[in-house]
Protein backbone atom coordinates (compact mmCIF):
# COMPACT_ATOMS: atom_id res chain seq x y z
CA UNK A 1 0.00 0.00 0.00
CA UNK A 2 0.87 3.97 -0.66
CA UNK A 3 2.31 5.86 2.21
CA UNK A 4 0.51 8.93 1.82
CA UNK A 5 3.03 11.88 1.52
CA UNK A 6 2.02 13.46 5.39
CA UNK A 7 2.35 9.83 7.11
CA UNK A 8 5.91 9.39 5.05
CA UNK A 9 6.32 13.09 6.47
CA UNK A 10 5.39 12.62 10.21
CA UNK A 11 8.29 12.47 12.69
CA UNK A 12 6.70 9.04 14.01
CA UNK A 13 7.20 7.39 10.62
CA UNK A 14 10.97 9.04 9.84
CA UNK A 15 11.85 7.55 13.29
CA UNK A 16 10.22 4.24 12.60
CA UNK A 17 12.57 3.87 9.58
CA UNK A 18 15.51 4.77 11.05
CA UNK A 19 14.73 2.27 13.72
CA UNK A 20 14.68 -0.38 10.67
CA UNK A 21 18.26 0.82 9.46
CA UNK A 22 17.67 4.01 7.11
CA UNK A 23 19.47 6.02 9.01
CA UNK A 24 19.72 9.26 6.26
CA UNK A 25 16.49 10.16 8.11
CA UNK A 26 18.13 12.04 11.21
CA UNK A 27 18.46 14.54 9.29
CA UNK A 28 15.19 14.76 8.52
CA UNK A 29 14.24 14.17 12.03
CA UNK A 30 16.43 17.04 12.90
CA UNK A 31 14.95 19.57 10.92
CA UNK A 32 11.59 19.05 11.98
CA UNK A 33 12.01 18.90 15.47
CA UNK A 34 15.10 21.36 15.38
CA UNK A 35 13.63 24.60 15.69
CA UNK A 36 11.14 23.53 18.81
CA UNK A 37 13.45 21.79 20.37
CA UNK A 38 15.28 25.10 20.61
CA UNK A 39 12.78 27.36 21.24
CA UNK A 40 12.24 24.66 24.75
CA UNK A 41 15.72 25.17 25.49
CA UNK A 42 15.54 29.06 25.52
CA UNK A 43 13.12 29.18 27.32
CA UNK A 44 14.88 26.99 30.33
CA UNK A 45 18.42 28.40 30.04
CA UNK A 46 18.72 31.67 27.82
CA UNK A 47 21.97 30.74 25.92
CA UNK A 48 21.50 30.79 22.75
CA UNK A 49 24.98 29.16 21.40
CA UNK A 50 24.63 26.55 24.78
CA UNK A 51 21.10 25.61 23.58
CA UNK A 52 21.98 25.17 19.74
CA UNK A 53 25.13 23.01 20.47
CA UNK A 54 23.18 20.66 23.30
CA UNK A 55 20.92 19.60 20.38
CA UNK A 56 23.18 18.98 18.18
CA UNK A 57 25.27 16.71 20.44
CA UNK A 58 21.81 14.64 21.37
CA UNK A 59 21.12 14.41 17.82
CA UNK A 60 24.70 13.57 17.62
CA UNK A 61 24.03 10.77 20.34
CA UNK A 62 21.28 9.25 18.69
CA UNK A 63 23.18 9.17 15.88
CA UNK A 64 25.82 6.75 17.52
CA UNK A 65 23.80 5.43 19.71
CA UNK A 66 21.34 4.47 16.40
CA UNK A 67 21.95 0.54 17.16
CA UNK A 68 20.50 0.86 20.24
CA UNK A 69 17.37 2.96 19.94
CA UNK A 70 15.07 0.46 19.24
CA UNK A 71 13.32 0.65 22.52
CA UNK A 72 12.91 4.32 21.72
CA UNK A 73 9.02 4.91 20.64
CA UNK A 74 8.30 8.03 21.33
CA UNK A 75 11.50 10.08 19.76
CA UNK A 76 10.09 13.52 20.09
CA UNK A 77 9.38 13.17 24.32
CA UNK A 78 12.79 11.70 24.33
CA UNK A 79 14.05 14.58 22.83
CA UNK A 80 12.17 16.66 24.93
CA UNK A 81 13.49 14.87 28.22
CA UNK A 82 17.33 14.83 26.73
CA UNK A 83 17.34 18.32 25.97
CA UNK A 84 16.05 19.40 29.54
CA UNK A 85 18.25 17.22 30.97
CA UNK A 86 21.01 18.07 29.48
CA UNK A 87 20.84 21.63 29.47
CA UNK A 88 20.18 21.33 33.39
CA UNK A 89 23.54 19.24 33.70
CA UNK A 90 25.34 21.45 31.75
CA UNK A 91 24.15 24.53 33.42
CA UNK A 92 24.98 23.86 36.49
CA UNK A 93 28.35 22.80 36.29
CA UNK A 94 28.92 25.80 34.37
CA UNK A 95 27.50 27.26 37.80
CA UNK A 96 30.37 25.18 39.99
CA UNK A 97 33.17 26.76 37.34
CA UNK A 98 31.70 30.01 37.78
CA UNK A 99 31.13 30.29 33.93
CA UNK A 100 27.50 30.70 34.38
CA UNK A 101 26.58 34.66 32.83
CA UNK A 102 23.95 36.58 34.55
CA UNK A 103 20.60 36.08 33.31
CA UNK A 104 20.77 33.02 31.87
CA UNK A 105 18.25 30.87 33.29
CA UNK A 106 14.72 32.13 32.45
CA UNK A 107 12.64 30.76 34.50
CA UNK A 108 10.04 29.80 31.83
CA UNK A 109 8.87 33.41 31.59
CA UNK A 110 7.26 34.41 28.92
CA UNK A 111 6.96 38.50 27.24
CA UNK A 112 5.09 40.46 25.27
CA UNK A 113 7.46 39.27 22.43
CA UNK A 114 6.20 35.93 22.81
CA UNK A 115 2.77 36.60 22.09
CA UNK A 116 2.54 39.27 18.82
CA UNK A 117 -0.02 37.36 16.96
CA UNK A 118 -3.09 38.06 15.14
CA UNK A 119 -5.36 41.61 16.29
CA UNK A 120 -8.21 39.95 16.80
CA UNK A 121 -6.67 38.25 20.03
CA UNK A 122 -6.40 41.54 21.29
CA UNK A 123 -3.26 43.12 23.11
CA UNK A 124 -5.69 43.83 26.37
CA UNK A 125 -6.39 40.12 26.50
CA UNK A 126 -2.51 39.41 25.86
CA UNK A 127 -1.69 41.74 28.49
CA UNK A 128 -4.26 39.91 31.14
CA UNK A 129 -2.68 36.40 29.67
CA UNK A 130 0.56 37.37 30.75
CA UNK A 131 -0.03 39.12 34.34
CA UNK A 132 -1.98 35.62 34.75
CA UNK A 133 1.00 33.44 33.84
CA UNK A 134 3.36 35.66 36.01
CA UNK A 135 2.03 34.60 39.01
CA UNK A 136 1.60 30.91 38.48
CA UNK A 137 4.62 28.70 39.44
CA UNK A 138 7.62 27.90 37.20
CA UNK A 139 6.38 24.20 36.97
CA UNK A 140 3.33 25.58 36.67
CA UNK A 141 4.07 27.74 33.45
CA UNK A 142 6.44 24.97 32.07
CA UNK A 143 3.52 22.23 32.01
CA UNK A 144 1.20 24.99 30.69
CA UNK A 145 4.38 25.30 27.99
CA UNK A 146 4.42 21.79 27.42
CA UNK A 147 0.37 21.31 26.97
CA UNK A 148 -0.45 24.11 25.01
CA UNK A 149 2.48 25.42 22.73
CA UNK A 150 4.21 21.93 22.08
CA UNK A 151 0.88 19.65 22.38
CA UNK A 152 2.64 16.99 24.68
CA UNK A 153 0.76 14.13 26.12
CA UNK A 154 0.11 14.07 29.62
CA UNK A 155 2.49 11.31 29.81
CA UNK A 156 4.98 12.76 27.76
CA UNK A 157 4.87 15.75 29.77
CA UNK A 158 5.11 13.40 32.79
CA UNK A 159 8.42 11.87 31.15
CA UNK A 160 10.01 15.14 30.49
CA UNK A 161 9.43 16.77 34.22
CA UNK A 162 9.65 13.67 35.72
CA UNK A 163 6.63 13.39 37.66
CA UNK A 164 3.29 11.13 37.38
CA UNK A 165 0.85 11.64 34.98
CA UNK A 166 -1.87 12.34 37.30
CA UNK A 167 0.88 15.14 39.02
CA UNK A 168 1.10 16.59 35.85
CA UNK A 169 -2.71 16.68 35.04
CA UNK A 170 -3.57 17.93 39.36
CA UNK A 171 -0.56 20.60 38.43
CA UNK A 172 -2.11 22.09 34.98
CA UNK A 173 -5.89 21.68 36.70
CA UNK A 174 -4.32 24.42 39.12
CA UNK A 175 -3.10 26.27 36.97
CA UNK A 176 -5.80 26.71 34.56
CA UNK A 177 -8.29 27.22 37.45
CA UNK A 178 -5.88 30.40 38.61
CA UNK A 179 -5.88 31.49 35.38
CA UNK A 180 -9.62 31.07 34.35
CA UNK A 181 -10.32 33.06 37.66
CA UNK A 182 -8.23 35.85 36.78
CA UNK A 183 -9.32 36.41 33.50
CA UNK A 184 -13.08 36.01 33.94
CA UNK A 185 -12.52 38.02 36.52
CA UNK A 186 -11.35 41.31 33.99
CA UNK A 187 -14.82 41.67 32.08
CA UNK A 188 -12.96 41.37 28.68
CA UNK A 189 -14.97 39.26 26.13
CA UNK A 190 -13.65 35.83 24.86
CA UNK A 191 -11.41 34.61 27.73
CA UNK A 192 -14.52 32.56 29.30
CA UNK A 193 -13.32 29.66 27.53
CA UNK A 194 -9.36 29.69 28.90
CA UNK A 195 -7.99 26.23 27.07
CA UNK A 196 -8.73 27.09 24.05
CA UNK A 197 -7.63 30.61 24.06
CA UNK A 198 -3.95 29.23 25.18
CA UNK A 199 -4.59 26.93 22.57
CA UNK A 200 -5.18 29.75 20.07
CA UNK A 201 -2.64 31.90 21.49
CA UNK A 202 0.54 28.90 21.13
CA UNK A 203 -0.52 27.57 18.40
CA UNK A 204 0.13 30.99 16.70
CA UNK A 205 3.42 31.51 18.55
CA UNK A 206 4.36 27.99 16.49
CA UNK A 207 3.65 29.01 13.60
CA UNK A 208 6.76 31.36 13.78
CA UNK A 209 9.11 28.57 14.49
CA UNK A 210 7.66 25.73 12.42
Amino acid sequence: MEVSDNKSNSIDFLWHKFQQGNYVVLGDLFQKLYKELYYYGLKLVFIPDLVKDTIQDIFADVWSRRQKMEKIRNIRAYLFISVRRELLRRVEKFRKEGLLQEGAISSLEFSKEDFIIQEETGSEAMRLLLQSLKQLTERQREVIFLRFNHELEFSEIASVLGMNVQSVRNLLFRALEKLRSDLNNTGVSGLSDVEMFLLIVFRQIKKEYT
